[in-house]
């Protein structure tokens, strides 16, 4: 196998090197000298994340597609903590991310199953005040395309950054109770109504159908005669507006002075 490294970091002072090799080596370099220093050795796979110390100029983070997350002692070469990523009934989670806290006591991760991992001191009191599953209701929504190449979201025809504040939901999709709700920005001060959301039945694509969050009404909805959100029905307002000014920019341009010694100015 010819060699090839996959990662590289300096260390808080840049004084040191750290490289990972595809061979699942570290390697420890001296950065004025170029001198190999230690190799460290403990990953059974490929490292793809290689994270310094905010302050200690000592230690260096290393997490890999094997699930092992490391805390290293560059300076002697030697491992300090290790912890392995293994999720029951699924093997191992290959460890994609690694960030430190700015104060350097804590650290988080997020591996390939979709999990957040939050190592360091102290207790976990303040995570419990949030569900184990947080997924936006419209997570995984296919897209479209219309006749301007503006992506809509393919549910409710509407550009996606025009939505209202998603709902937070299970694995499963199942709405979280209203406490949960507010927690997702523009949703913070909303009444207890406006925390519920719509369900309707979604087939999947082993054919079974599952009820899940729907959130907006669609436009079959409203072709069927179902009275519209006040929200819906200020979207569809703003963009009619903003066709109207594109329509009259564009008359504006076509009619514009011909001779060149001018140009069509904007409504």
């Amino acid at each position: 196998m010819k060699p090839k490294v996959t990662m590289i970091a300096w260390n808080q002072n840049d004084n040191y090197v750290v490289t990972a090799v595809n061979n699942h080596l570290l390697k420890v370099w001296n950065s004025c000298t170029g001198q190999l220093l230690h190799d460290l050795v403990g990953h059974a796979d490929e490292v793809f994340v290689l994270e310094t110390h905010p302050f200690d100029s000592r230690i260096m983070l290393s997490a890999g597609h094997d699930g092992n997350i490391f805390i290293w002692d560059i300076t002697k070469g030697t491992k300090t903590k290790h912890y392995f990523n293994m999720i029951e009934g699924q093997g191992h989670g290959a460890v994609f991310d690694c960030k430190f806290s700015p104060d350097g006591q804590h650290f988080a991760c997020t591996d390939s199953h979709g999990h957040l991992l939050i190592f360091g001191f102290g207790c976990s009191r303040p995570y419990e005040k949030i569900p184990d599953q947080m997924f936006f209701h419209t997570d995984y929504r296919p897209l479209i395309r219309d006749s301007n190449n503006y992506v809509l979201d393919e549910q409710t025809q509407q550009a996606p950054h025009l939505m209202p504040p998603p709902f937070l939901v299970d694995v499963d999709g199942n709405p979280h109770p209203t406490k949960y709700q507010r927690l997702v920005p523009g949703r913070e001060n909303c009444a207890d109504e406006h925390l519920i959301p719509q369900l309707g039945y979604v087939a999947t694509g082993d054919g079974e159908v599952v009820e899940q969050v729907i959130g907006q009404r669609s436009v079959d909805q409203d072709e069927q005669g179902v009275e519209p959100s006040i929200l819906d029905g200020m979207i569809r307002q703003l963009q009619l507006q903003q066709d109207q000014r594109t329509g009259a920019d564009q008359e504006s341009a076509s009619s514009g002075p011909q001779n060149g010694e001018g140009t069509p100015r904007r409504g």
